[in-house]
């Protein structure tokens, strides 16, 4: 029962990115992942998901963005040298490009069969890739504050990760079609009106007691509280397709939490609707998405709500690692293409989709420009 809430180090950092299983000769999804993370054997850092053909990667806790980022590519290096070993390989993206959710294993974990006879089918279609950010917090007050302040800023990690357009070989006109395998979950999305601690305790017990909940695990929540690692756990980004992008979206949700924890302002309640629109706006049209704001009603593209913040987050940066990482994702966002549009390129020049795949192994760690 989450009555605790363990502190940790303020703005620590640590990522959990799954990837998906490819099989060398297919490019389908393979269902070999118990193999490989029993070769591998480090339960800490590599683990099972909930289907066969997936593998989650968990960092260490950092202060340093450098070390996180050396890290997760001696992890994916070790991934896939032993997943080339079982004539698999390894790649980011929200989505796999055409595989049919039917054909889809779940994994040999209690927790996970559980998951799929309550859930039935919807356990097979949540088949989807995404990177989830650990934001270390003092207390339990200033996790809920969080989850609750950095809603703004949830349209912009869906546009700067998109890179699931395609589903069952289709393209979906959507960057980020992972989203419609996890809104079928109880708890999906938006954080209730909840606003402290105390609050969420009783939310939680209540939900427990009704046998409505069994663990934090069933709160699927954009952004939720993690009391025993002592973080707020932000959930809405696809996977990338080069690691060090994902390691570059760690270092801007720190760089945003360290402005809101030190510009706080009160939570003013305000409809869902507003959130669930810029959303599914960012969702549909990643970087060419617009934006309004929930208080002045004005709208904006999101393309420039980012580069704003960006602006304002310049003074904060402590230092040139900082200062960089927030002038790359500005080339990033100055290109106006995200994982999701380079994908879509290397299909409308003539690749296959298996091609494609290939193309999208090599690159998980190619550093981003």
């Amino acid at each position: 029962m989450p009555r605790k809430f363990k502190p940790s180090t303020p703005l620590s950092i640590g990522t959990e990115i799954e990837l998906q299983l490819i099989d060398i000769k297919s490019l389908n999804l393979s269902d070999k992942a118990a193999l490989i993370v029993a070769d591998i054997n480090d339960k800490k850092h590599i683990k099972h998901e909930l289907t066969r053909s997936m593998l989650e990667i968990n960092s260490s806790v950092h202060l340093q963005l450098t070390e996180l980022k050396q890290e997760l590519a001696a992890q994916v290096q070790r991934v896939r040298a032993t997943a080339q070993r079982h004539q698999c390989d390894v790649t980011g993206g929200g989505r796999h490009l055409c595989n049919d959710w039917k054909d889809q294993l779940i994994t040999n974990a209690q927790r996970y069969k559980k998951l799929a006879t309550r859930f039935g089918y919807i356990s097979k279609m949540a088949c989807v890739f995404g990177q989830h950010i650990h934001i270390g917090v003092s207390n339990g007050d200033e996790s809920i504050y969080l989850c609750h302040a950095l809603t703004p800023y949830f349209p912009q990690l869906l546009a700067l990760s998109a890179s699931s357009p395609y589903y069952q070989g289709e393209d979906t006109l959507f960057a980020s079609s992972r989203f419609s395998a996890q809104n079928s979950f109880p708890n999906y999305g938006c954080i209730e009106k909840i606003y402290s601690w105390q609050e969420f305790t009783e939310y939680y017990d209540t939900l427990t007691s009704a046998g409505v909940i069994e663990s934090i695990k069933d709160i699927y929540w954009d952004a939720r509280p993690k009391p025993e690692l002592g973080t707020v756990e932000i959930r809405v980004c696809d996977t990338p397709l080069h690691i060090s992008h994902a390691a570059n979206l760690v270092g801007y949700c720190r760089l945003i939490a360290r402005y809101l924890l030190k510009n706080r302002h009160e939570i003013i309640p305000e409809y869902n609707a507003f959130s669930m629109y810029n959303k599914l706006n960012a969702c549909r049209h990643g970087l060419q998405a617009d934006y309004v704001d929930a208080q002045t009603l004005q709208r904006c593209s999101l393309a420039e709500h980012i580069l704003t913040t960006l602006t304002r987050l310049h003074p904060e940066a402590v230092d040139d690692e900082e200062r960089q990482l927030l002038q790359t994702l500005e080339r990033f966002v100055r290109r106006g293409a995200n994982d999701a549009d380079n994908i879509r390129r290397l299909l409308d020049s003539g690749l296959t989709q298996p091609e494609t795949i290939k193309r999208m192994c090599d690159a998980l760690l190619v550093p981003m420009s």
